[in-house]
């Protein structure tokens, strides 16, 4: 049985499931390797966590190191973090390391140097476009470092066409859910909402809430039910859905907002909808090599979609017709509302796209199929 460790910069399961990573390694699990996630779990407490668990056949094995003091002493932390994680993977003596995102690449590379392991890139963003929003100096580091260390990569998974072609290929692997999972019979009781409905489910930025607010408010008969909480990392959140749930009424728009729920209530939520508004979630330079699941699964779930002219996401708008691509929302919202069959035959292609291109359970034939070929030998570096 072949050994996998995978590499991760926070922690697999608390306080949230990182689905994309649990995903990918549960179906390795099926497929007849022994998974371990080595992460680093910087958000949890040194005392009560339990450093070692399993789910699922999936093992996980975690590290602790503060992170925190000013810049300096930060990037220390991480430097220390980083090689716990390091001496950690070259005693599990891996035959396979995977390293997800291009924090953890590096430890990747190094621990396979000891046990000539087979190294795995899988870039769930462009994170050196993503650092240079932040501080250009820092982008233009992690980009020169992601060119040096790509060299030693044996496999690219990434999460875009676009992306893929910015890494200089690799293997494209959808973050989606499996039909059968969105084909479960589920309760649609519409939130207590009337009328058609439209949905933003996400991260909720004051901006662009201010923009679907003032667009529901100028479309007769509309709902609006808005799911989820602040950004990663943020606080704020009751004062600001109060501050927005003013606005709602101010603007006229009957908005419901649910605050954030758990990911086993995600399929009523789109139950409920039948117009998905697919947010920008990401700086603007980030948003043409991102294809947000939000996307992926409305079109699991039927409902037609309003996204932004970017790239990734409009390229598979237009090609399968399951939506409409612009960043007049009023327009977009008007059109759809009034004609249900539009909405029907649009989320319609959208779901037949879904079952034969992006749903998981054909991301996990391309996952295994890169595996295979990477320990066969079939993959060039």
């Amino acid at each position: 049985m072949t050994k996998v460790a995978m590499i991760l910069g926070h922690d697999l399961l608390e306080p949230n499931e990182d689905n994309r990573v649990y995903r990918e390694a549960l179906t390795l699990v099926k497929a007849g390797y022994e998974i371990t996630v080595f992460c680093w779990a910087r958000r949890m407490d040194k005392y009560e966590t339990k450093w070692e668990v399993e789910k699922d056949g999936i093992k996980v094995v975690r590290i602790f190191e503060e992170l925190k003091g000013g810049f300096f002493s930060k990037v220390r932390g991480f430097r220390r973090a980083m090689k716990q994680l390091q001496l950690k993977v070259e005693e599990y003596d891996a035959g396979v390391i995977h390293a997800h995102d291009l924090e953890t690449l590096e430890t990747a590379v190094n621990a396979a140097k000891k046990n000539d392991a087979k190294v795995i890139f899988d870039s769930h963003e462009d994170w050196p476009t993503l650092e240079i929003v932040q501080n250009w100096f820092i982008g233009k580091y992690y980009q020169r470092k992601q060119t040096k260390l790509l060299k030693d990569v044996d496999a690219v998974l990434t999460v875009s066409d676009e992306l893929a072609l910015r890494l200089g290929g690799g293997t494209v692997l959808y973050n989606s859910e499996p039909v059968e999972v969105v084909e479960r019979p589920v309760e649609n009781h519409k939130f207590d909402m009337d009328g058609v409905i439209a949905g933003y489910i996400g991260g909720l930025r004051k901006p662009i809430l201010e923009e679907i607010l003032d667009a529901a408010s100028k479309v007769n008969a509309l709902s609006l039910l808005i799911v989820g909480g602040p950004p990663k990392g943020r606080s704020g959140y009751n004062q600001m859905i109060s501050e927005l749930e003013e606005m709602a009424i101010e603007k006229g728009a009957n908005a419901k907002f649910t605050g954030p729920l758990p990911y086993s209530m995600m399929n009523e939520c789109y139950a409920a909808c039948d117009i998905l508004i697919v947010g920008h979630y990401v700086d603007e330079s980030l948003r043409d090599f991102a294809v947000p699941k939000k996307l992926l699964d409305a079109m699991a779930y039927k409902i037609p979609v309003i996204v932004g002219p970017y790239e990734a996401r409009k390229k598979i708008v237009e090609r399968y017709d399951c939506g409409i691509v612009s960043d007049d929302w009023t327009e977009t919202l008007t059109t759809l509302s009034n004609d249900k069959k539009m909405r029907k035959e649009m989320g319609e292609n959208g779901f037949k796209a879904f079952k034969m291109n992006y749903s998981w359970d054909i991301q996990e034939e391309k996952l295994i199929r890169v595996y295979n070929d990477l320990l066969e030998g079939g993959t060039d570096s």
